[in-house]
């Protein structure tokens, strides 16, 4: 049976790294679990702003554009971090990156990926203005979704009891073509 030397003795000193080592690598994996993205549940929504359909996929660029430098100034401040460092050391790999942009379809479609899932925006105009909005994401990015919305002029239509979207239910004005919550085509009388 081989003994490790003990420090003190010859060599102890380059010794002692191999007797942490399988800790080290038993802390890196611990930490690395914590990192992974919780498996979310998607979420659609819709609403309608009163921006013009190139105005509101404007607005959605600018957004994303802000949240992939929110999201590179993070992964620059893990970056110096000792556990980090190790990860890159012993084969861990990179952060993947956020909100990587896979599709669009000016004025229509934006698409993308993320760490936390896909995420879409559909955008369809409204004759006589204004413009509904669907996003699919997943609802680890719920809170950043809610601070957009903020930003948005949005507005809800108030009807009278008795004119309603056949598709999800909600009230509608009568001079809407499309449902400003689901974007389906409403019923003309």
């Amino acid at each position: 049976m081989l003994i490790p030397p003990m420090v003190g003795q010859e060599g102890g000193g380059f010794d002692i790294i191999w007797l942490l080592l399988p800790l080290l690598c038993c802390v890196m994996a611990m930490s690395q679990r914590g990192e992974r993205p919780q498996a979310h549940e998607a979420t659609t929504e819709s609403w309608y702003t009163t921006q013009g359909i190139g105005a509101a996929y404007s607005a959605i660029e600018a957004e994303i554009g802000e949240w992939r430098e929110e999201a590179a100034a993070r992964q620059k401040e893990r970056a110096g971090s000792m556990t980090s460092r190790l990860r890159g050391v012993l084969g861990g790999g990179r952060e993947q990156e956020r909100y990587v942009v896979r599709e669009t379809s000016p004025p229509k479609l934006y698409k993308m990926d993320d760490a936390s899932g896909p995420i879409y925006f559909e955008l369809t105009e409204v004759e006589g203005g204004g413009t509904v909005v669907k996003a699919t994401y997943n609802s680890a990015i719920k809170s950043k979704m809610a601070k957009f919305k903020a930003k948005l002029p949005l507005k809800i239509p108030a009807t009278p009891i008795g004119n309603r979207c056949p598709s999800c239910g909600k009230p509608v004005l009568r001079e809407f073509k499309l449902c400003p919550y689901c974007g389906e085509q409403l019923i003309t009388e």
